[in-house]
């Protein structure tokens, strides 16, 4: 009989009713087989794009960014990232799951990022929450598990929750 496949399980977390409907369908389907990398991601620069006028805006002219305050604004979001990680991880090991919580820079976007760290860790799956907006609202505001979709190869388990609905 072959060994049981022991890869990791990727779960994208955000804190959002439909993430954690994602780190309690993980801990579920694969907690007591898999280990969990619940995956928080934030975004490296905000406060420069922040302060950063729109493309095409040459009307307004602003002055860049203090880099102390860059700097600042980074440091505030790892750290979030970081206690996002943690509570997703903790929802999960109250559920009987073994976990690794983990923060990281977004790279591209938050879709490519989720797929590169599931094919850095040789995933299993990647399990995501879907707050299921589709057709304007999901090409408008992105969709991130329909991006998940799109950049890997690894099987993926969309989940949503009792209330979401199709927009």
């Amino acid at each position: 009989m072959p060994a049981p496949d022991a890869r990791p399980v990727v779960v994208a977390f955000d804190g959002s009713d439909e993430s954690q409907a994602a780190v309690h369908a993980a801990a579920s389907l694969f907690g007591q087989q898999r280990p969990l990398v619940i995956v928080a991601i934030w975004e490296p620069g905000l406060a420069t794009m922040a302060f950063s006028p729109a493309p095409g805006d040459i009307a307004m002219s602003y002055p860049p960014p203090d880099p102390a305050d860059v700097a600042a604004v980074d440091e505030a979001e790892r750290t979030r990232a970081g206690s996002l990680a943690e509570a997703g991880a903790r929802i999960a090991r109250e559920l009987g799951a073994t976990v690794e919580a983990l923060s990281v820079p977004d790279e591209v976007d938050v879709a490519e990022t989720v797929a590169a760290i599931a094919e850095q860790r040789d995933a299993g799956a990647i399990v995501v929450g879907s707050r299921g907006r589709g057709g304007f609202k999901a090409r408008l505001l992105g969709s991130t598990s329909q991006g998940v979709l799109q950049h890997t190869r690894r099987p993926v388990l969309v989940v949503r929750t009792p209330d979401s609905k199709d927009s």
